[in-house]
């Protein structure tokens, strides 16, 4: 087994301590022969730490396949020492696989004292405002504009490790019949290793490089501030600042809403409804409706109504009209709600200038949008 550790000269440009202790932090990832564990084999683990104010990597790689328990070994004995394991999609993959293969091979390992940070399941709700044609890890480094050394996808390499385990049979062999004639170097086992511990180098370097996507969570996720709120023409804006810098403009919204944001600042524009609306009360059979007013009044009031004129209000006739200015909403979060019939989905606020000084309420409707704009 070849184990190989170094620094890592580079930096995260994501405030990931806000959430958890970047000293207990282990950046995971594993490569293998193939998906299944019981028909596979796994070569190589790496994973980058923090310490003394700068990153390190470390990989364990198998020399061959009888190796594979060593490897594990290993790792474990290192991964004793953290708490949370950061990866992208081993939730579907990486993790599983090295489970499945601890039972296989008889080892009593397990994962389930650390806690799962996958970037990729924390991202893929949101996967719509990033417009990429695929959601790998090479996809999100390509958005952020980071580049990798590494040419290979991860499928290529099984082919690499099955030729390095036979260039370095035939390069011992070779040594022990004829030491007398030395190797090229790096010989060509040399290179083959190289390619794949470039591979998984990158994909850990590439781990850390996009943690400012997490910014992006954060949009939905963490709380924002209201900086101004205003009517113009046919929209209701909002502005706002975010609690993380987004790297990369992003736009994004439907019909009523549309959002655009860039670096820790963005603009909520909602479509507008300007006329009448109606409030439709629930304690309907509180109520009498009177047809020729189109309005109804509390039983409590309706014994000085002729009869003739009132009859019992039902759900979709107890209202009361209001003019304005209103914003929709697709669930009641701020009241009271208005609606077009009483069956109607959507909801609306009014705009009035006391709710654009309500900063609690704004925060809340904005964050209400969010939710339900992708």
């Amino acid at each position: 087994m070849i184990i190989r550790q170094f620094s890592l000269n580079q930096t995260s440009n994501y405030p990931i301590e806000r959430d958890y202790n970047m000293s207990q932090i282990a950046f995971f990832d594993i490569e293998t022969t193939g998906f299944a564990a019981d028909s596979s084999y796994l070569y190589l683990i790496g994973c980058a730490f923090y310490k003394e104010d700068s990153f390190h990597l470390i990989q364990w790689f198998s020399e061959g396949i009888k190796e594979e328990a060593q490897l594990i070994h290993a790792f474990f004995d290192f991964i004793k020492d953290y708490k949370i394991l950061l990866h992208y999609n081993g939730t579907t993959f990486d993790l599983p696989y090295l489970a499945k293969k601890c039972t296989l091979l008889g080892l009593d390992y397990t994962l389930d004292q650390l806690t799962s940070v996958d970037l990729y399941k924390k991202l893929y709700s949101y996967r719509q405002i990033f417009k990429l044609k695929s959601f790998k890890q090479k996809s999100i480094e390509n958005f952020l504009g980071i580049n990798r050394t590494d040419t290979f996808g991860g499928g290529d390499l099984i082919e690499v490790y099955q030729s390095f385990l036979g260039k370095r049979h035939l390069e011992k062999l070779r040594s022990s019949r004829l030491p007398e004639q030395s190797l090229a170097h790096p010989s060509e086992a040399d290179q083959l290793l190289h390619a794949l511990l470039l591979h998984n180098e990158d994909d850990i370097r590439g781990l850390i490089h996009i943690l400012p996507i997490l910014a992006y969570s954060d949009l939905f996720e963490k709380p924002i501030r209201i900086l101004q709120a205003m009517v113009e023409e046919a929209f209701f804006y909002i502005n706002f600042e975010l609690s993380s810098h987004l790297p990369v403009p992003v736009s994004f919204g439907n019909d009523l809403v549309k959002v655009t944001a860039q670096g820790t600042t963005a603009s909520m524009r909602v479509a507008i409804y300007e006329g009448e609306l109606k409030y439709f009360y629930d304690n309907y059979k509180d109520y009498y409706y009177l047809p020729a007013e189109d309005s109804v009044v509390h039983k409590s009031i309706a014994e000085y109504v002729d009869k003739n004129y009132r009859v019992k209000a039902k759900a979709d006739n107890c209202y009361t009209k209001k003019q304005g200015i209103f914003a929709p909403q697709y669930e009641p979060v701020i009241t009271p709600c208005f609606k077009l019939d009483h069956k109607a989905k959507l909801s609306f606020l009014e705009i009035h200038t006391d709710f654009l000084l309500q900063e609690d309420n704004l925060e809340l409707y904005v964050a209400h949008l969010l939710q339900h704009v992708i």
